[in-house]
């Protein structure tokens, strides 16, 4: 079958299996209005014949970038290392009762600012339901437990040692919108989401953000609750200038989750790839040439090979960096692999046979319990019809799930508890999908990593939640895959 047969049976078999309407979102002002447009149209915006693209990694950047090209008829497969789709986003069923889950990956997403996220979740008909996670919050601070209403109070925010600036301001505003007071002023200047460069703040990205807050007047309270050291005081500033742009507080609080959890998105563009996805098939290697890609990868644990005109890897960079890519990469792209750096954590999943915290007087269970083993705790699943509940909770790797319940069990401002069952999931151990968002860029680098970080290299792309503007877990997945899809349809 040559690419243009190719292309005509994948239009059709298209337009028969997909609904009136597709995303076909990009994060630039020109391609939004494609948005919603008829599958014919979509297709026929194809500035060339079908091409043939391997996708590395079957995580929500991969599997979308996938189908957004899969619409656009091309030619994907996608190889993914494990034997599961999804990668960082997990929702969990196994050793848990009564038809309750719980996600050990992807905690939210929030409206505004998943803008794609929605959309998909509208085109393939996911129930997208709020999540109270973040709705009266106690936050144990120096092992005393205060409210919000606490935090808002004047007295005890003295105490604390906020200057009389910092405490007018969170008298009036949440805890999280704490930076918005000495950040605001500036932010006005970025006017493109994408360019943080050349608006006058180039100098910036020679102090920290801890600096840059120290000049404007922070208290000692406040850079102990905001950080920054060793943060870039530019990228401080951009990313805060992202938000504002996009509508989003700093600590977003009107935050949803998936019915069902959060794995319902990337099972339903599985669901959609079907045997495009090959599971258990890690990539050895990688050929890039002017001429298109050649990936060495093993199935059934022997070696194969498949040639296309592009490569994207959604592989997370530590996982990529043990792939022999010929010729190698440029100096700019390997100094990237080798210094960006990531958060993990381990996802705690807690079973209860009650509400526990109601028999207490406590109107919910979210809390930030300020505990080297455990960081905060919330309820989940909520939905499921069962006595039982979830309380999902995070902390750092090498926790056991025993050593977290202790430690919620140590400092839990009531009586007791009834948590029946305690399971984890570690990501820092794992092999294939071990990194959460990309921590910020460091002093005096920002130019090193952006906007090299999102460029190709070759006939090779890149998306994932590192290869964005933001960091924003799926939101940047999404939208650096819309990207790549778009790239490669027009080439």
């Amino acid at each position: 079958m040559s690419k243009l047969e190719r292309r005509d049976f994948i239009k059709k078999s298209l337009m028969g299996g997909i609904g009136a309407t597709l995303l076909n979102g990009n994060v630039t002002a020109e391609n939004n209005a494609q948005i919603n447009k008829p599958v014919s149209e979509i297709i026929n915006s194809n500035h060339g014949p079908s091409k043939k693209i391997i996708v590395g990694g079957a995580g929500l950047a991969g599997l979308c970038c996938a189908y957004e090209l899969m619409k656009k008829g091309h030619d994907v497969t996608v190889l993914e290392a494990s034997g599961r789709h999804g990668g960082h986003v997990f929702t969990v069923h196994d050793g848990l009762s009564d038809g309750l889950y719980g996600d050990f990956g992807q905690e939210h997403i929030v409206k505004p600012g998943y803008k794609l996220y929605f959309e998909y979740a509208k085109e393939l008909g996911l129930e997208v339901i709020p999540y109270p996670r973040r709705k009266q919050v106690q936050r144990r601070i120096k092992g005393k437990f205060y409210t919000e209403e606490m935090l808002a109070d004047a007295a005890v925010l003295k105490q604390f040692g906020f200057n009389d600036k910092e405490v007018k301001y969170l008298s009036q505003n949440a805890w999280g919108e704490l930076q918005t007071l000495y950040t605001a002023p500036y932010l006005d200047k970025f006017t493109d989401e994408y360019q943080p460069f050349n608006i006058g703040y180039d100098h910036l990205d020679k102090i920290t953000a801890l600096e840059f807050l120290k000049k404007e007047g922070a208290s000692k309270a406040a850079l102990e609750f905001l950080g920054g050291e060793g943060e870039s005081a530019l990228f401080k500033l951009w990313y805060a200038a992202i938000l504002k742009i996009r509508g989003v507080p700093v600590f977003p609080t009107e935050i949803f989750r998936l019915k069902g959890g959060n794995q319902m998105l990337p099972n339903a563009f599985a669901k959609k790839l079907a045997q495009r996805v090959w599971l258990n098939s890690p990539i050895v290697a990688i050929k890039n040439s002017d001429a298109g890609v050649t990936v060495t990868y093993k199935k059934f644990n022997q070696e194969q090979q498949m040639s296309a005109d592009y490569f994207v890897n959604c592989i997370p960079l530590p996982a990529f960096r043990n792939i022999s890519v010929t010729p190698a990469m440029s100096a700019e792209k390997q100094y990237i692999f080798q210094n960006l750096t990531y958060d993990s954590y381990s996802r705690f999943v807690f079973q209860a046979s009650s509400k526990f915290w109601l028999d207490d007087g406590l109107p919910n269970i979210n809390f930030f319990l300020e505990h080297p083993d455990l960081g905060d705790v919330w309820h989940s699943a909520e939905e499921v019809d069962t006595h039982r509940v979830i309380v999902l909770g995070t902390g750092p790797g090498g926790v056991s799930p025993q050593r977290a319940l202790a430690a919620f069990r140590e400092v839990y401002p009531g009586k007791r508890d009834t948590i029946e069952l305690a399971i984890s999931r570690d990501w820092t151990k794992e092999i294939f999908s071990s990194t959460c968002e990309r921590l910020p860029f460091p002093v005096g680098e920002l130019n090193k990593f952006w906007p090299n970080v999102m460029k190709p290299e070759g006939r090779i792309h890149f998306a994932g939640a590192y290869a964005d503007n933001l960091n924003w877990g799926t939101e940047a997945a999404t939208r650096s895959a819309n990207r790549v899809a778009n790239d490669i349809d027009k080439a």
